[in-house]
């Protein structure tokens, strides 16, 4: 009688082990399910920030929108805005050129006299298809001086 009621207490402990292992395996893999999200996110983010960045340095190296494309171009990745000035390029999720990726980077063109050359003003835009909302937004400014100057 004694035996028994030991090996019920042994069953008992290994069933509320087996439980608790269980809970601990769930609660584990929603950790790691929302760290593989958020480590998503910060990866496009940062790819986001690496080509506006990239686009930012075009607008400084460029002396008009059309040398604005001709830096952004490659593969046919790019074309010029229809409504306003400025570039619209495309790259894939790994941000390579890529005329039909997911990736959209817009970069406004807004020129404005300014005594001896011209202030451009720019805007570089970055959108994942199919969202309304920027994935990051960057201002810049690049002065560019009069030929002969």
């Amino acid at each position: 009688m004694k035996k028994r009621g030991h090996i019920t207490g042994f069953y008992l402990e290994t069933l509320l082990l087996i439980v608790a292992f269980i809970a601990i395996i769930l609660v584990l893999t929603s950790l790691f399910g929302m760290a593989k999200a958020g480590s998503s996110k910060a990866r496009i983010l940062t790819n986001a920030v690496t080509l506006a960045g990239n686009a930012a340095e075009a607008v400084s190296a460029s002396g008009s929108d059309d040398d604005l494309l001709t830096l952004l171009n490659d593969n046919g990745n790019a074309e010029k805005m229809t409504e306003k000035a400025g570039v619209t390029a495309r790259y894939d999720t790994d941000m390579h050129p890529d005329p039909e990726g997911k990736i959209r980077l817009d970069v406004t063109w807004v020129p404005e006299s300014a005594g001896t050359g011209t202030l451009v003003h720019s805007d570089v835009l970055v959108y994942r298809e199919g969202d309304p909302e920027p994935i990051y937004t960057l201002g810049t400014a690049v002065f560019i001086k009069e030929a002969g100057e």
